[in-house]
């Protein structure tokens, strides 16, 4: 109970996904994040991410204003979480996701598709 009542620290997970709008599309994920958080007591804080506003693919459309906020919001957090997703909607948002942690050494676990 003090892990969840009283955690020694914050740590912020980036969701990258692309349905990130369906509240239990990554329910799965999100429990077993939560279970570790308590475990290493911290509190645990997910960046919900849409993986097009990173980079969109051929047939995606996004605003500079909003790539850059999710840039800002994936360069602000602890790790990266890319969780399975199927079919070309995000996937080079997904890639580019990848691509940032592997070369900014931040924590990156990727599920499915994400360990690519």
């Amino acid at each position: 109970a003090d892990s969840v009542d009283d955690p020694d620290s914050e740590c912020t997970i980036a969701m990258v996904g692309k349905y990130c709008d369906q509240g239990d599309a990554y329910l799965s994920v999100v429990k077993a994040l939560t279970h570790s958080a308590i475990a290493t007591k911290q509190r645990l804080r997910i960046e919900w991410i849409v993986a097009s506003d990173l980079a969109a693919g051929d047939d995606e459309e996004v605003s500079e204003q909003t790539s850059k906020e999710a840039w800002e919001k994936l360069s602000k957090c602890d790790g990266i979480v890319v969780p399975g997703g199927f079919g070309t909607r995000g996937f080079e948002g997904k890639i580019a996701a990848i691509k940032y942690a592997r070369e900014s050494g931040t924590p990156f676990l990727g599920i499915c598709l994400g360990m690519q």
